[in-house]
This record gives C-alpha cells, sequence and structure tokens, in this order.
C-alpha cells in the first residue's frame, strides 16, 4: 500500500516540474532569443516480485513479475531550433539566421547568447540591452597584398563603433567605365582608307587565300597596297599608284597592277574601278573576273578644289591621320601642278576637347598655289582659304563625338568636373580626351589615348599618347594647394572586377557613355552604421561612403543542448556542449546575419497550452492515487476497530 502512496507522490513531484518548465515557456513567449525547453519522464525503479523462470521439460517458462515505484524526470532538455525574424527597423538589432550564437563579454568572460538587441554605449562600444555585456567581433584591417581592400582580424575584441569620426578625404586615383560606344557611327573627319580590321579571304581561281589586307602607303606611287596572304604564311605583295581622281565619287583613280595569284603562271591584272569602288581581279588568260571586293566603302576622303589662277581646277583628296598625343595630320593627295601626284602634310594640333590648334599663318602649298590653313569659326573643324576665301571646311561630326560629366576629387576632398569625349576615328577605333571644363588653369596631361576593339566589340587594347598599354592621366592639383594626382582611366573593367562584356563595349546600340565608378571622395563623418549578411559591420559616413569596420563573430557547439543558462538570454559552454568554434558568419556551419532584426522567442503557444492540460492532469490523477492509498490505509486502521 505505501508503494503507491510513493508513486503517487512521484508522479506530483514529476508533473509539478512540467508545470514549472510550462510556466516559464508561456512567460517567455515574447522573450528575444528565448529558447523553449521540454521534460522527459521516466520511470523510476521497478520491484521485483518473482524473477522470470527458464522453459523447461515438464513446464513452461514465466515473465517476471515487477511492480513499478513511480515516475521521475529524466531530463529538461532546451530547444535550440530558429525562432522567427522579425524586422525591427532599429540599427543595432541583429538576428542570426541558422545555427550559432553571439559572443557577448561580461565580467567573468565570454557568454552566449541569441539575442541581438544591442545599442551602442556611451564609449561607442556595442552592448546588449539590459545587460550591457559587450558584443565582440574581429576587426577589419588592410589587406597587405591589395591595398585599399580590407581583411578580417584574427583578434576577437569588443566592437566599437565612434561615432563621429572623421573619414579623410581621398583622391581620385581610378575611374571606371561601363559603356557602349554605337558602332554605327561614322568616324569624326574623313580618315582615308578606313583600314582597322579591313581584312577578307577568300579563293583566286584554285589558290586559296587566308587573309587579303589593304593598307594605305606613303606616297602616290604606292597609294594602295594589298597583301594576299596563303595559308603556308607566304604572301604576294601589290602596289597600285595613283594617277588621278574621280571627282564625281570622291574615289582615286588608281593604275593597274598585275600579280600571279592563282598559281597557274600567267600574272592576273588587279583592276580598282573608281566610279563602283570594287577591286576586281581578271583572269590573265582570258580577262574573267576570278575575285572581287568592295574597297571604296572604306575609303572616306573629302575633295578639295583649288583655283590654279588661270580658271583651272587641282583637284586633292584630303584625309585626317589621328596621331597618339591627340593631335591630327591632314593628307592632301593630287596633282603638283606640273601632272605629277604628290602628298603634301601637315600637323595640327589639338585643344584638350578636341578642338583643333592652328596657329596663325599656317599653309600649304597645292598645285604649286598657296592655300592658308585656318581653325574653323565653330573650333571644331579646319577652313581651306584661298585669296581669302573658304575653299573647303573641314569640321568634326558632333553627332558621332559623345560627351559625359562627372567629379573628381583632390588630396584635400575638393570636387572638380571633369568632361570626356568619344571619337570614333576608325574602323573600331576611337580615341577619348578628358579635360575640366570649369577649371582650365589645371593642366593635365596623358589625357587622350586609343581604345581598340576587337570585331565582337569587345575591348582588344587601350594604348595612351606615350604609346603605353595603359591609360592614367596627371592632374597638376598641386597650383591649388592639393597633391598632383595620377588617375587610372579604366575601360577594360579590371578594376571593376567585371568581364570585357561589362565594360566599354562597341555594338550596334545606342551610346550610353557614362562614367561608372570613381574612388574619391570628400571628407565625411561617421554618423550610422549597419550590418550585412556576412557579419560585416559597415560604418555609413555623410558623404556617402561606407568602410568595412569589423565582422560580428560568432560561436557554434557541436551540442547546443548541453549549454547551460545563466539568465538574461545568455549561455555558457559545460563538460557536455563541447568547445565554442569562434566563426565568422557563413562559415564553418555558422548562420548569416539579418540586420535590423531580432530574433522571436521560439515558444509555441499551441503547443505549451496542450502540455499544460497534460501537466495539470497528470498532477490530478498523481494526487488522486495519494488520496486513495491513503482511504486504503484508513480502511486498514479500522480493521482493528
Amino acid at each position: 500500500m505505501l508503494r503507491s502512496l510513493m508513486s503517487g507522490v512521484s508522479g506530483v513531484k514529476g508533473h509539478q516540474t512540467l508545470l514549472d518548465v510550462v510556466g516559464d515557456n508561456i512567460s517567455n513567449a515574447n522573450t528575444t532569443g528565448f529558447k523553449k525547453s521540454s521534460v522527459s519522464f521516466q520511470e523510476l525503479m521497478s520491484q521485483t516480485e518473482q524473477a522470470a523462470t527458464a522453459p523447461g521439460t515438464e513446464k513452461g517458462g514465466t515473465n517476471p513479475k515487477q511492480v513499478g515505484l513511480g515516475m521521475t524526470v529524466g531530463a529538461v532538455t532546451v530547444d535550440h531550433t530558429q525562432g522567427n525574424i522579425n524586422y525591427t527597423g532599429a540599427s543595432g538589432d541583429i538576428a542570426i539566421e541558422g545555427d550559432g550564437y553571439f559572443v557577448v563579454r561580461s565580467g567573468q568572460g565570454n557568454v552566449y547568447t541569441r539575442a541581438g538587441n544591442f545599442i551602442l554605449d556611451g564609449g561607442g562600444d556595442l552592448v546588449q540591452t539590459g545587460t550591457g555585456y559587450r558584443v565582440q567581433g574581429f576587426t577589419m584591417v588592410d589587406d597587405p597584398l591589395n591595398p585599399g581592400q580590407k581583411v578580417v582580424g584574427s583578434d576577437l575584441r569588443n566592437i566599437n563603433i565612434p561615432v563621429g569620426q572623421k573619414l579623410p578625404a581621398k583622391a581620385t586615383t581610378t575611374v571606371g567605365f561601363r559603356c557602349n560606344l554605337d558602332s554605327r557611327a561614322a568616324t569624326v573627319l574623313p580618315m582615308g582608307l578606313n583600314a582597322k580590321d579591313l581584312v577578307t579571304s577568300g579563293y583566286i581561281g584554285s589558290q586559296q587565300y587566308e587573309s587579303i589586307t589593304f593598307s594605305e602607303g606613303t606616297g602616290p606611287d604606292n597609294f594602295l597596297r594589298a597583301t594576299f596572304t596563303r595559308p603556308d604564311g607566304t604572301s604576294t605583295v601589290v602596289d597600285f599608284e595613283m594617277t588621278g581622281i574621280n571627282t564625281t565619287t570622291g574615289l582615286p583613280v588608281l593604275a593597274e597592277a598585275s600579280a600571279d595569284l592563282d598559281g597557274v603562271g600567267l600574272p592576273e591584272t588587279l583592276h580598282f574601278d573608281d566610279s563602283t569602288g570594287q577591286l576586281q581581279v581578271l583572269s590573265g588568260d582570258d580577262g574573267s573576273l576570278l575575285w572581287a571586293t568592295d574597297l571604296g566603302a572604306a575609303m572616306n576622303y573629302s575633295v578639295v578644289e583649288v583655283d590654279d589662277g588661270t580658271g583651272g581646277t587641282y583637284y586633292y583628296l584630303a584625309e585626317f591621320n589621328d596621331q597618339l598625343d591627340g593631335g591630327r595630320q591632314v593628307n592632301f593627295w593630287g596633282d603638283d601642278g606640273s601632272g605629277t601626284m604628290d602628298l603634301v602634310t601637315q600637323d595640327l594640333d589639338s585643344e584638350d576637347d578636341g578642338s583643333f590648334i592652328v596657329p596663325s599663318g599656317t599653309t600649304v602649298t597645292l598645285g604649286g598655289r598657296t592655300v592658308d590653313v585656318e581653325r574653323s569659326s565653330s573650333g571644331m573643324g579646319v577652313a581651306l582659304k584661298q585669296s581669302g576665301t573658304v575653299i573647303e571646311n573641314f569640321n568634326l561630326q558632333t553627332a558621332s563625338i559623345h560627351n559625359t560629366k562627372f567629379d573628381i576629387y583632390d588630396s584635400q576632398g575638393n570636387a572638380y568636373t571633369m568632361e570626356t569625349s568619344w571619337e570614333k576615328v576608325d574602323n573600331n577605333l576611337w580615341r577619348w580626351r578628358a579635360w575640366l571644363p570649369e577649371d582650365p588653369g589645371i593642366s593635365l596631361s596623358s589625357n587622350t589615348g586609343l581604345v581598340e576593339f576587337s570585331p565582337d566589340g569587345l575591348v582588344e587594347r587601350v594604348t595612351d599618347s606615350s604609346g603605353a598599354e595603359m591609360s592614367t592621366l596627371s592632374v597638376n592639383f598641386g597650383v591649388l594647394g592639393a597633391s598632383d594626382s595620377s588617375i587610372t582611366m579604366d575601360f577594360t573593367g579590371k578594376v571593376l572586377g567585371v568581364g570585357a562584356e561589362d565594360a566599354v563595349t562597341q555594338f550596334g546600340s545606342s551610346f550610353t557613355t557614362k562614367e561608372y565608378y570613381q574612388d574619391g571622395y570628400e571628407m565625411g563623418v561617421l554618423n550610422d552604421y549597419s550590418v550585412g549578411s556576412d557579419g560585416i559591420i559597415r560604418g555609413v559616413y555623410d558623404n556617402g561612403q561606407t568602410q568595412d569596420l569589423y565582422t560580428v563573430a560568432l560561436a557554434v557547439f557541436s551540442n547546443p543542448s548541453g549549454l547551460e543558462k545563466l539568465g538574461n538570454g545568455a549561455f555558457r559552454e559545460s563538460a557536455n556542449s563541447g568547445i565554442p568554434q569562434i566563426l565568422r558568419p557563413l562559415e564553418g556551419g555558422a548562420g548569416k546575419l539579418a540586420g535590423r532584426s531580432l530574433e522571436a522567442s521560439n515558444v509555441d503557444l499551441t503547443q505549451e497550452f496542450v502540455d499544460l492540460i497534460k501537466a495539470q492532469r497528470g498532477f490530478q490523477a498523481s494526487a488522486r492515487v495519494i488520496t486513495t492509498s491513503d482511504q486504503v490505509l484508513e480502511e486498514l486502521m479500522n480493521l482493528k476497530r
């Protein structure tokens, strides 16, 4: 009889513990980062009244006869499953999505919590609200291998965010472009033979030519040069002599040439039709057409008419050659006045914006006559004058020049407007120029260069004014008291860390000439901070800049349920929790962070109320066992009366 009484007592005590745990869970249903607990019961022990017997020859075996003596609480287990993430909007609030615990320092050392309700204290330390525990993290330090980049340090320390701290001004060192140059645009001036990538191939008779290229010569005797290259690398070079000008089509008249191109033995005749611009290879046997290409479409000349003084006219083909330093050379091809073809050249400088510089008194001699060369009234071209009368204007095609403006900064954080322009000077070849339109007193050097594109529209090569494959311009800010600057103009996407297709391109689409990135800025003051999913705390400055300051540390345990609760949402390691692994978010199994958010309690009130009913009924039933046993004992006592 006493056994049932003690069983009832153990049941009452066990269900009282369940009530205590359920009550604690319910009371913390709205506690930030709270982890609910659950109770597991197990039987206490059993009294054996008869042991089991084995089967024999005469009779079978019997089972043991045991009477249980009650129950006990086997375990109170903390459930560390994820709670809901709720957005709060507060800068200091941080939630963990996934595994891990914030590392916070109390007066006794490091403890761990999922409650990310943090604020800045008077000293700028990030602390937990209500406890003052300091949040721990890794400092962000300069990468010695990549200046200007930050890497995560190895020392765990208090996270301190110095609101009000100044960020020194930074001079612009890199400007990155991500734009498209319309391949359909015309060249900005008459540029003669647009020879860039003027390559074809084909068969002449039975002879295959892997490439047939064309280039402009150095004088009338070799005005046009064609190179026929076979698959084995051998080639035949044919020069065409200029003998006149077709004033109707604006094409040169070229003398016929001959060469053995079909490999049969008889030389073929090469004929340039100046009325159609077609270059033809005619059979040396019967004069039949073996091969032809439209060469006139690639010739871009302007016809200049010069009065010979007797009522006649000398005709010249004029073209411009783009120079590495941004200047231009104008070439005149035509009759020198004696019936002999001649080449007259004149070098012309350019301003930073591409407008011409023509010194007073500049002249050229065409057909034995003196022709004045002056800057056009617009400044964006050249005028030829004879006896004070303009006979030809070469103006830049402004519709083919595209400009954009953006700010750059000197070492003191002063902003300057820089303007850049793009000019198409040949097939797949563009010139860029940069200048400071609002600050003409500041000189620039190496502020122009060429960008060459492959046939697929991607950057193939960048050449600066010295011929080097780079684009770094120098700005003389020293005249204003700041440091002189060297600025890398990035057209390839390497600085931006993107592929060539996301850098400067030349596709048959509209222009999008704009600066995409520049790394300079004025002085700023830290006035806010943000936390990324990777745990990096970034200081936000009033000049629009951000700077990586710290990475929040997370601790991961092999057995989180083995942690000991300390109150205030904190845990500490125990003998069965495992040693904490201090990691960065998203590293080694640690979860990611959600800024301006908090993790809610993982208490499920529906389940807790069900457990509450179970605890109540279990308590009542155990108590009834006690009262029933008491009544039986009372009856036993009454037997002697």
